[in-house]
């Protein structure tokens, strides 16, 4: 179930289990939209993080490329700003990271939702039925 995305980190915020999950989870539901409209693809969606888990940088690099992989088979034109690769013993994704990744989720899931709704119906179904 989509889950609305974070989209006002401040320098403050640190993610957490709840963070990571509901961003891996909004990403495999935008994959689902996704090939319902484009050839279909896969991404790699690790399992949930408990409260005793934390991700490492390999998960949110995973993150960034699952991000990647579904706006190049989508929208491959809409800017969602410039993959990070984070490293072990490094830095960790700090709030403009996340805001720019949660944001992309959004716009992504935004434009992936009105391209479904506004798909052309026919009024009627071939062989003479009428939709009601």
């Amino acid at each position: 179930m989509w889950q609305e995305p974070k989209t006002n980190w401040s320098a403050t915020d640190f993610i957490n289990v709840e963070d990571y999950n509901r961003i891996k989870n909004n990403l495999a539901i935008i994959r689902d939209l996704a090939v319902e409209l484009y050839p279909s693809f896969s991404i790699i969606v690790n399992p949930d993080k408990t409260v005793s888990e934390y991700p490492f940088a390999d998960e949110i690099n995973q993150l960034e490329e699952n991000l990647e992989t579904i706006r190049g088979h989508t929208l491959p034109s809409l800017q969602t700003g410039s993959k990070k690769t984070f490293y072990a013993n490094q830095p960790y994704i700090k709030f403009d990271e996340l805001n720019r990744l949660e944001s992309a989720c959004l716009l992504l899931y935004k434009n992936l939702v009105g391209q479904t709704e506004g798909r052309p119906r026919l009024e009627l179904t071939l062989g003479g039925g009428i939709w009601l």
